[in-house]
């Protein structure tokens, strides 16, 4: 499957190239949408297009076996891009800062080089908008949420997805059963005061500024002493916003920050521990103190069964030296919604640059390996056609593809 997959490198790094020029944000993935339904047509693949506002799901396979879904996100970040590559983004405050525009393409790789196999059952491509957030999305949904509302998980036994990782040598990937990337919360917190004279009369005020202070303040030892040093959680205030005047007391301090956990229950324990902090500040204050999630991303955990099978794929496409075990990442991905439907494995695949040093994430200058695209493809492919071969790991007894297709 390896040199298969050398042999439409150009295919793979041609598609990442051509999004990574013209990025675009959550929700808002026409033109990746537009060549993505594209480059199926041109591999003969039947799709679907506008689920979950701008996804597309796309299926093929003879039938009569499992159905094995491999995912990859399109959006991209508010970021201004700053690596200096000949293919840079043309638009202006974004780029493709996270890879996604390589997890399309290493998808549709996986597509082309899937077509020519003997299989048994289907395999169902997903296209996803929105991982990075919800954005505008009505019901505070990411792309994955949504897109499992509109039932593209029906009739699917087990989902693969890929991510790109520019700090872990290139060609390398990593997988952990269990855990493997964080739940995770947004929240905003209001803190309402009442405005006085800072100068003649501050004791006519409740000053917003003091208070937002005192919590930024406590909410520091939630984690160090209202967590066990066992369990691995992270608290973080990112932003804070308040005052109109250097001699007004401010009346409003909004806050916005993030909580991280391992587990989904230290997940609920801490976000609770953060809104008894707000409450208890409101009494002492009389005043009142608002906490509300923006956004909440489940724990990401693979399946032990689906990720030894992933393991020996690996082994049998780069050999034992590429298969790495890592500690699970405090990042966060909404691969998670998929992974608590289906068994799942979400990979991670080394792509540092061999020479020009190592960006991480989210960076305006991060530049990954596009050498490592056709090993991710390959990845894909190997350890789906695992998954569908017979006496493989996936054992059901399965209905008819009229009842189990894309109609749901």
């Amino acid at each position: 499957m390896r040199q298969k997959a050398e042999a439409i490198r150009d295919f793979i790094i041609g598609v990442r190239r051509q999004i990574h020029r013209y990025p675009e944000l959550g929700y808002q993935e026409h033109k990746t949408a537009e060549l993505i339904g594209g480059m199926l047509r041109d591999l003969g693949i039947e799709f679907r297009s506008g689920l979950g506002g701008t996804g597309i799901v796309a299926e093929f396979g003879p039938g009569g076996g499992a159905r094995v879904l491999l995912r990859a996100d399109m959006d991209a970040l508010p970021i201004a891009e700053e690596t200096g590559l000949s293919f840079s983004s043309q638009i202006e405050g974004c780029m493709h800062a996270c890879g996604h525009d390589a997890h399309v393409a290493m998808v549709l790789g996986a597509a082309s080089l899937l077509r020519n196999e003997s299989f048994s059952g289907r395999v169902r491509l997903l296209f996803q908008p929105a991982e990075e957030g919800c954005y505008d999305d009505p019901d505070g949904f990411s792309g994955a949420r949504r897109m499992i509302g509109e039932g593209v998980l029906a009739g699917v036994d087990a989902a693969l997805a890929l991510h790109q990782v520019p700090t872990l040598t290139s060609g390398t990937i990593a997988l952990n059963s269990g855990a493997v990337m964080a739940a995770s919360d947004i929240f905003e917190i209001v803190v309402r005061g009442r405005a006085a004279h800072a100068g003649a009369s501050p004791q006519e005020g409740i000053d917003a500024i003091l208070i937002a202070s005192e919590l930024v303040l406590g909410l520091q030892t939630v984690v160090s002493r209202q967590v066990s040093p066992f369990e691995v959680a992270v608290l973080s205030i990112c932003t804070i916003e308040g005052g109109k005047a250097a001699n007004i007391i401010a009346d409003n301090v909004r806050l916005t920050g993030t909580i991280r956990a391992l587990n989904s229950a230290l997940q609920g324990r801490v976000r609770a521990l953060v809104e008894q902090r707000c409450d208890a500040l409101a009494g002492l204050y009389q005043t009142s103190i608002s906490f509300s999630l923006l956004d909440s991303i489940p724990l990401t955990e693979n399946s032990e069964m689906v990720v030894q099978l992933a393991r020996d794929a690996v082994v049998e496409i780069l050999g034992e030296e590429a298969l790495l075990e890592v500690e699970p990442c405090m990042g966060a991905e909404d691969f998670s919604f998929i992974a608590g439907e289906v068994p799942s494995c979400l990979a991670l695949l080394g792509t540092m640059p061999p020479e020009s040093g190592t960006a991480p994430l989210h960076s305006p200058h991060m530049i990954l390996d596009e050498d490592a695209l056709p090993i991710g493809a390959a990845y894909l492919a190997q350890t789906a056609l695992s998954l569908l071969r017979p006496g493989g790991l996936i054992q059901a007894d399965l209905a008819d593809d009229a009842d189990r297709g894309l109609s749901g």
